[in-house]
């Protein structure tokens, strides 16, 4: 009995959110069907949830307060050549602004706490072994929660085709294509005060890109050797963006890391050039040769550490042979609104 209930229940709710929609009241709509899923998880409830914050992005009223970007800020660090870091209990956007744009980065020690840690873990594993089983039996499971390809809606235009197969061959599944997964994910970066606090930097409530945003299970024998990049490349001019990228297993030493230049870069640097293996990415030469004063250094992390940068930073994964386990992690790229990416596909949170 009580099953039929619950789903009586769910129709209900789904029902109401559609006509809450309708009405223009996406906030109301979500923070329905998420006070609901909180309590009682339900598959129905968290695919309803990715397309309504993916539609609601396009009804969202966006402006900013910054005429400028990068805002003016305060010198927090002044020792260059270094990661600016700092404790989870000391972050504020005064240092946030002067981490990333005086330094390139601001590492953040103790950002989650080890049972968010978890949580997030388990959503890696879960949503890499739903699309295993899809692509094993290759019929959708309607009541898997775990993976359900997202298909952006018609206000996202015509975008590119998102290509799940390079996605998983790089060590990472979409979080939009996990609807318990992304749930989790806002879930935590709410109660944790993370998601307003982008929104204190960006100036707006932030956008979530569904191309960028990311459960990441990097294998410990990947070769990275040839993936130095900047996002920047691919993003495009005029845009406000930050990345969050949390280490969710202790990273830098057994397992893969990242190596990052540790200075703020000031212009793209020319990529497929002096070596290049890739028309996309930067070789070691070019690197060197941009910041011959700053070269480049291994990230180490413990879990629940985390990274803040933006798509000026000089980056790759961090690996050498004979490392001895997986590196998981969450990245999350969140954009300001008024200046969105389109072909980024948004989420709204």
């Amino acid at each position: 009995m009580g099953l039929f209930r619950k789903a009586d229940e769910v129709s209900a709710l789904l029902n109401r959110a559609q006509r809450l929609e309708r009405r223009g009241r996406f906030q109301q709509a979500i923070d329905e069907l998420t006070s609901f899923n909180r309590l009682r998880p339900d598959t129905r409830v968290e695919r309803r949830l990715v397309d309504l914050r993916h539609r609601a992005f396009f009804k969202h009223s966006a402006s900013s307060p910054f005429p400028e970007w990068p805002p003016p800020h305060q010198t927090v660090f002044t020792k260059y050549g270094t990661f600016p870091e700092i404790e989870r209990a000391d972050l504020s956007v005064e240092a946030m602004w002067s981490g990333v744009f005086d330094q390139g980065s601001l590492i953040v020690r103790n950002m989650l706490p080890a049972a968010d840690v978890e949580i997030l873990r388990d959503c890696i594993e879960n949503t890499y072994n739903s699309h295993d089983r899809l692509i094993d039996s290759d019929t959708p499971d309607p009541d898997d929660p775990w993976f359900v390809p997202f298909v952006p809606g018609p206000d996202s235009g015509n975008v590119e085709e998102l290509s799940r197969k390079w996605y998983r061959e790089s060590g990472a599944e979409l979080a939009a294509d996990s609807p318990r997964g992304l749930f989790n994910i806002i879930e935590i970066l709410e109660r944790n005060g993370i998601v307003p606090f982008i929104a204190q930097y960006l100036g707006e409530r932030p956008g979530l890109s569904v191309r960028k945003t990311s459960l990441r299970r990097i294998p410990k024998d990947i070769d990275a050797s040839n993936g130095w990049h900047q996002d920047g490349r691919f993003l495009g001019q005029g845009i406000r963006t930050i990345n969050l990228w949390v280490a969710l297993t202790d990273c830098g030493v057994t397992a893969p890391s990242m190596d990052m230049v540790p200075r703020r870069m000031d212009h793209i640097v020319p990529s497929g050039t002096h070596g290049a293996i890739f028309e996309w990415s930067v070789s070691d030469l070019a690197v060197l040769e941009a910041v011959p004063d700053t070269p480049p250094q291994r990230m180490h992390f413990k879990a629940g550490d985390a990274v803040f940068f933006d798509e000026m930073n000089m980056h790759r994964t961090g690996s050498d042979p004979g490392m001895t386990n997986d590196r998981y992690a969450l990245e999350a790229w969140f954009f300001a609104p008024s200046c969105y990416p389109m072909d980024q596909i948004p989420l709204l949170v």
